[in-house]
């Protein structure tokens, strides 16, 4: 296991890119759950069939951002090793930050749910919200992957 001495820039570029990829996918969601229903005031509800639908429209785009990030990562990490190493770590800032961006996604669909679905639609727009912390903690590869990525033989 690799702790980061064998490969310093490597492992200074992945605490760069998961210490912004915490604050965008923990800080800010957790921000955004103390100010829902507070600094954040819900709107006016559309017919119910209206927001459901959008409800399942949202979960759909969720999902696909998660399944986009397991196809993505798997491309990665068969090309990581012949990337040059001065590369690599623009590359592991590059791929973290993408991830955590689409995941925040999540919590925007569910600001967008609980304004338009108004206060009936707040535990739902909550677990839109929750979901990026979520996706970023189980999908967003950690340093080991990445430095296992950096030593494995390319497959033929």
């Amino acid at each position: 296991m690799d702790d980061g001495t064998r490969n310093p820039s490597l492992a200074k570029a992945f605490r760069i890119a998961y210490t912004l990829g915490l604050f965008i996918c923990v800080a800010w969601p957790l921000a955004l759950q103390l100010m829902l229903g507070t600094a954040i005031r819900a709107g006016s509800a559309p017919p119910e069939g209206v927001v459901q639908q959008l409800g399942y429209t949202f979960t759909g785009l969720t999902f696909a951002a998660a399944i986009f990030v397991t196809w993505r990562w798997g491309r990665v990490r068969e090309g990581f090793r012949a990337l040059p190493e001065a590369l690599r770590p623009g590359k592991v800032i590059r791929e973290t930050i993408l991830y955590a961006a689409l995941f925040e996604l999540s919590s925007l669909y569910g600001l967008m749910y609980y304004a338009m679905g108004g206060p009936g639609a707040e535990r739902y727009a909550r677990s839109f919200i929750a979901l990026t912390t979520v996706m970023f903690f189980v999908f967003v590869p950690r340093f080991h992957a990445w430095s296992e990525a950096a030593q494995e033989e390319q497959q033929p």
